[in-house]
């Protein structure tokens, strides 16, 4: 199979944010959170586009703190999607971007 060249491949951008709950929050509830929230501002055809996906083992639950993964053309459509978010499931919610960059280690 035939590879892309690098100048074809996707450049992605790392978004570290902060979410403001007054609960406990869990891994699950920050996935579902982080879809909804792409889903309702960019619609399912811009969430293919953009790439918006949470990475693994990146959630602390001590800052509340996670790290999201997008194309580099949707990182202002991305922190736009995350700052409209006012509620989660009936519960006052807040995301807040931190941080952007194109290494994940920076945001480490």
């Amino acid at each position: 199979m035939k590879t892309f060249p690098s100048a074809k491949q996707e450049r992605k951008r790392y978004i570290l944010i902060q979410i403001d709950f007054s609960e406990r929050i869990e891994k699950t509830f920050v996935e579902q959170l982080v879809i909804q929230a792409g889903t309702r501002f960019l619609g399912e055809l811009g969430m293919a586009r953009a790439g918006l996906q949470v990475i693994e083992d990146t959630w602390e639950p001590k800052n509340n703190t996670v790290i999201v993964r997008v194309g580099h053309k949707y990182v202002d459509d991305a922190k736009a999607a995350f700052a409209l978010v006012k509620e989660f499931e009936g519960k006052k919610v807040q995301i807040h971007s931190l941080k952007v960059s194109g290494e994940i280690n920076k945001l480490k």
